[in-house]
């Protein structure tokens, strides 16, 4: 994970930018730095993007990291089997996949088209009901199956995250 981090940060230190667009991130990676091919940028591109590393944000690419806060070693260059040491690293601990409560927000309003201060409402009363004693956001999904969200594409993803199993 540290040098997927590091790889990472390399087109954002050298272009000074907070956020870079994925043609122009995947092209520092193989064409300025001659990292790696175009194609294998674009794999380096979506293995930071799940793991967390990267957010896409309208289209750029920015950084869930501080960028300056990670060291390079002098002459800095990934090894040759750099993604297949990623893969075996995960493939090694089970990782537990993260929702936020606002990804959830965002799919149950998109889907239902109620707005999220409602929602948030709605969640907080039934919250209150429960004592705190419930993920909030399988409560989300409780209130977004209420306004007539059909839950089954998150749910996976929140019972994941929530309770670390699969169904």
């Amino acid at each position: 994970m540290e040098e997927l981090k590091r790889v990472v940060s390399v087109p954002f230190k050298k272009t000074l930018a907070s956020s870079l667009s994925e043609k122009d991130f995947e092209y520092s990676l193989a064409f300025d730095l001659k990292w790696f091919s175009p194609k294998i940028a674009s794999k380096v591109k979506e293995k930071a993007l799940e793991a967390g590393i990267l957010s896409l944000k309208a289209g750029t690419l920015v950084p869930c990291f501080d960028v300056e806060s990670i060291r390079l070693p002098h002459a800095f260059k990934p090894s040759e089997n750099f993604l297949e040491i990623q893969k075996n690293s995960n493939a090694e601990k089970p990782e537990k996949e993260e929702i936020s409560l606002e990804q959830v927000l965002e799919f149950i309003s998109t889907d239902t088209g109620v707005n999220r201060q409602k929602l948030v409402s709605e969640i907080n009363s039934m919250q209150d009901r429960l004592s705190y004693l419930v993920d909030v956001r399988i409560v989300a999904l409780i209130v977004g199956k209420k306004f007539g969200c059909s839950i089954e594409a998150i749910f996976e993803r929140v019972a994941r995250s929530v309770l670390g199993i699969s169904f």
